[in-house]
Formats: C-alpha cells, structure tokens, sequence
C-alpha cells in the first residue's frame, strides 16, 4: 500500500512550524513570540528548500535588527522604537520578490511586499 498522501502535508505542516518557532536568541520581549507566514509564503516556503533558508536567514536578520533594504524613514522609525512593535524589515529574495517581516507586538508577520498588510 502507498503511503497516505497526508505525509508530505504532515511535513509542511511541521516545517511551517520551524520557520515560525522562536528563536532562542533576541530580547526578553522577542522571546516567545512567532514568525506568522502568510499562506502565499508558506506555500513557496513548504515547496522549494532553497526558498526555506533564505526566509529563516530573513527571520534570523531580523531578530538580529538588520533590516535589509527599508527607506531612510522608516530606518529611523525603527531605530526609535523602544519596544519593536511596529518596526519593518524587507529582504529581496531569489524569486525577485521582497518579503516583509513587521513586528506586531504579540508576533512577526511576514508577507510578500505585493501583498496587502494584514
């Protein structure tokens, strides 16, 4: 018999959940909270492996606060929150699309930039 088809779902399911465990590393404030894919980017992540490391190293930069390529406003409306919440950070990736990761407060949203904000 084949093996159910829920296998591979099974390991998408896991692998989303990596991308969006917490780090061990980041402040008392980051820890606990998780990297909430949009359901486009989780597609693409579950679906090619080379796509997955590129979104973990984005995930990794922006806990380390590198914000990758943002406009000098919003640079200086991040290095000015206390907090995090609210900051930004974009990251071309290898499909010549950029995601952005936003700090919500309780999580990290993370979208295609050609995607409406949540």
């Amino acid at each position: 018999m084949a093996a159910p088809i829920l296998a591979p779902v099974s390991w998408v399911a896991m692998a989303g959940r990596a991308a969006t465990r917490p780090a061990s590393m980041g402040t008392d404030s980051e820890r606990g909270k998780q990297f909430v894919l949009t359901r486009r980017v989780l597609d693409d992540f579950s679906s090619d492996g080379k796509f997955m490391e590129e979104v973990l190293a984005m995930q990794n930069r922006f806990r380390a606060r590198d914000w990758g390529e943002i406009s000098p406003e919003q640079l200086k409306a991040n290095n000015s929150s206390s907090s995090g919440r609210g900051t930004v950070g974009r990251y071309p990736t290898g499909n010549k699309r950029s995601i952005i990761i936003t700090d919500e407060g309780s999580e990290f949203k993370v979208r295609y930039e050609d995607e409406p904000e949540p």
